[in-house]
Order: C-alpha cells, then structure tokens, then sequence
C-alpha cells in the first residue's frame, strides 16, 4: 500500500526535470549578440541564351512548316559561322494556330497556317553579340525576344559572396562586442538569408525594328557588364567580458 504514493512521487519528481530543463533551454545562459552580414562579388557572363521565335504564315501546315525549316536552317548556318556549339541550340518543339479574320458582319474567314517554332541559342563568346544579331536580322521569319545572360557555375559566385557575408558578421560583432568590454567566445548559429545570382533580361523587338535601332544606336544597349552576387547572413554569436 506504500508504494503507490512513491511512484506517484517519483513520477512527479521526473516531470519537474522535464519542465527544469526546458525552462533551461528558453533561458541560455551565455549571452549573446546577434548580426547580419551581407557580401557581394562580381563576376562577368559566362555566356548569353538568345530566345528566338520563328514563324510562317501559309495556306497550309506544311508549306508553313517548309518556311519556318528554312530559317531554322539559316540559323544553324549563322552558328556553324560563330562556332557556336550544336548542343547549344535548343528547339524542341513546332505548335500550329489556325489563323482566322473576323468579319464585319461577325462570320470569321480562315486566313491560314501560322507555324511558331521556339529556339534558344547559347552564345559563348559574348563578344560575338552585336554581330550574331545583324546576321539574324536578316530573315523575316525570325524575331529575337530577348537576350538573358548567364552563369556555367553561379554556386562558385555564391559561395565567394557568402564567405565574404560571414567574415562581415563577425567583424560586425567584434567591433560591437569591443565597445561594451566584451569579445566573441563563439558561434551559437547561422543562418543563411538568401541572396542574389542576377540573370537579367534584355527584351528585343523584332527584326525589321532592331535594325532601325541599331542604326539609331551605335551599340550602346548591346554593352555587357560585370554582374554582382548577393548573400546574406544571420549569425549568433556568444560573448563574454574580456
């Protein structure tokens, strides 16, 4: 009969250090300092992906077809002439649109086939750019939509910024902590914030109208730059008088 009152005992004693030790761990007991540090690098494209339409209109799908092969073709002969590499031109896929024009009277006329043929072509040689363009310019098939530059190893950029983020934060801390008689003991932890690798898109107008700009502009919108990697942290670190 006396041994009921101890387990009951024991069993309360047990819940007391459940509660003790979590009151313990939403209490540390070091102090600490927590900051942010942020770092950036630049880096220059390692390449430029060219998104490009073509596209026929005819009375039917194959004559379509035939003229959107043709200036496909064109464009694998502009690539063989910059050296541009054939897994680096992408086109998957052809869709079909039946065109219709609707009438005043509200009845619809079936105009054609419009055949869209999507592709992509990787430029390496990023000086290449301006002269790739006024070769393609001259097919009226071919309208470039945009021209977005491009990183073969972004994780090397981030990783560079991200170091460069956490010496920031501990210099951060160092500094701070000095003021106040303290200094950095340790790294409670870190968080990783996020960041930027830039993968910037230059919009194009189609072929006829890239030319009347080209010779509005001497080339100024072509110009490549350096593009800056962001990183951010948040770090927790444990201090202590000196």
């Amino acid at each position: 009969m006396q041994r009921i009152p101890q387990l009951v005992t024991a069993y309360l004693l047990s819940l007391a250090s459940v509660f003790a030790l979590a009151d313990s761990d939403n209490q540390p007991s070091h102090a600490y300092i927590d900051v942010s540090g942020q770092g950036e690098v630049e880096a220059f494209p390692d390449y430029l992906t060219l998104t490009i339409e073509l596209s026929a209109t005819a009375d039917s799908v194959s004559k379509a077809k035939d003229e959107t092969d043709k200036a496909f073709a064109r464009i694998s002969q502009i690539a063989r002439q910059f050296k541009i590499d054939k897994k680096d031109i992408e086109s998957v896929r052809i869709n079909n649109y039946p065109q219709w024009q609707y009438l005043r009277d509200g009845k619809r006329e079936f105009i054609g086939h419009k055949v869209v043929r999507p592709v992509t072509v990787k430029l390496r040689k990023t000086d290449n750019y301006g002269r790739l363009l006024e070769e393609l310019m001259d097919d009226d098939h071919l309208t470039v939509n945009s021209t977005q530059l491009g990183f073969d190893a972004p994780e090397i950029h981030q990783s560079k910024a991200r170091r460069i983020a956490l010496l920031s934060a501990r210099s951060k801390a160092e500094e701070m902590a000095a003021v106040l008689d303290q200094k950095v003991t340790g790294v409670l932890w870190i968080q990783e914030q996020g960041g930027s690798v830039p993968h910037p898109v230059m919009m194009m107008k189609n072929a006829p109208m890239l030319a009347r700009s080209m010779e509005a502009d001497t080339g100024s919108e072509m110009q490549i730059q350096d593009q800056t990697i962001t990183q951010s942290v948040q770090v927790r670190f444990q201090i202590a008088p000196k």
